[in-house]
C-alpha cells in the first residue's frame, strides 16, 4: 500500500475529523448511527483511506464515536464527550500512518548508509538485538525495547550523528493514544515471529554490505507495519 502524508504541512485527518464532528453535532448524524464504511467516507470526501482511518481514530479519542473492530464506527452520545479540552488538542499528534511514512523516508535511507559505512562490531551489536527480540516473543516490552535499539543502532552505524535522533524522535512518538489504539490490535506473537525474520534481512543486507537491498528490506519492513494496521477490520 502506498502511505499517504497530508499536502503542504496540514494534517488533512484533522480536517476531516473536523468536517465528521460538525457533521455528528448538526445531527445528520445521530447518537447511536453507523457512520458509512470507510471506503464510501473517502470516496465522498475525496481523500485516502488512510486520512479517513486517523480522522476516525482522532473522533474515537475525543469520544464522539465508538470503533467497534469488525462492526463498524457508531456515534457516541454528547454525554460521552470530552468537554474539559479542545476538541483538537490532539492536532499536535502524528497519526499511526504519518509516523510510518516518515519512518520508512529515514530509516530507509539510515539503513543505506548503515550498509556502506558500518563497522563489524556494530553489525554484531545489531544481531544481538535480534536475539533478544526473538527470546522476548511472548513479553511485549522487552520485544518493543530490543526492536527499537535495533533501530537506533542501524541509525548511528549510518554514521551520521542527527540520524539517531531523527530515528528516537519517531520511535518516541509511538507512546501516543492515536499509536497506541492501533498498535495494540495488531500485537500478536505471529506478527512478532515474521518480524524477526524481516529483522534478519536486513541485518543479513547490511552485513554483505549492499546498500540497496538494507534499504528495500527496511522499507518493506515498515510497509508490513502499515498493512497489519490497514486490515484491521472497521
Amino acid at each position: 500500500m502506498r502511505l499517504e502524508l497530508p499536502t503542504g504541512g496540514e494534517r488533512r485527518y484533522l480536517k476531516i475529523a473536523g468536517d465528521l464532528a460538525e457533521r455528528i453535532d448538526t445531527g445528520e448524524y445521530h447518537t447511536g448511527d453507523r457512520l458509512p464504511p470507510e471506503r464510501e467516507l473517502a470516496a465522498s470526501l475525496q481523500v485516502s483511506r488512510t486520512t479517513v482511518r486517523e480522522a476516525l481514530l482522532a473522533l474515537e479519542l475525543m469520544r464522539y464515536v465508538e470503533i467497534r473492530i469488525g462492526a463498524g464506527v457508531f456515534v457516541l452520545p454528547d454525554s460521552a464527550r470530552t468537554v474539559d479540552r479542545p476538541m483538537f488538542e490532539i492536532a499536535d499528534q502524528a497519526g499511526p500512518f504519518e509516523i510510518l511514512e516518515a519512518r520508512r523516508l529515514i530509516e530507509g535511507e539510515a539503513a543505506y548508509r548503515a550498509a556502506q559505512r558500518g563497522t563489524a562490531d556494530e553489525f554484531k551489536a545489531i544481531g544481538r538485538t535480534i536475539e533478544r527480540m526473538e527470546a522476548a516473543l511472548d513479553n511485549f516490552d522487552r520485544y518493543d525495547r530490543a526492536d527499537a535499539e535495533f533501530h537506533t543502532l542501524i541509525a548511528r552505524a549510518a554514521g551520521n550523528s542527527l540520524l539517531p535522533l531523527y530515528v528516537d524522535h519517531l520511535w518516541s512518538l509511538r507512546g501516543g493514544p492515536m499509536w497506541e489504539r492501533w498498535y495494540r490490535q495488531t500485537r500478536s506473537i505471529e506478527n512478532r515471529k515474521r518480524s524477526v525474520d524481516e529483522h534478519r534481512a536486513i541485518h543479513q543486507a547490511l552485513k554483505r554490505g549492499i546498500p540497496e537491498m538494507a534499504a528495500t528490506a527496511m522499507r518493506a519492513h515498515i510497509d508490513v507495519l502499515a498493512e497489519r494496521f490497514f486490515q484491521i477490520q472497521l
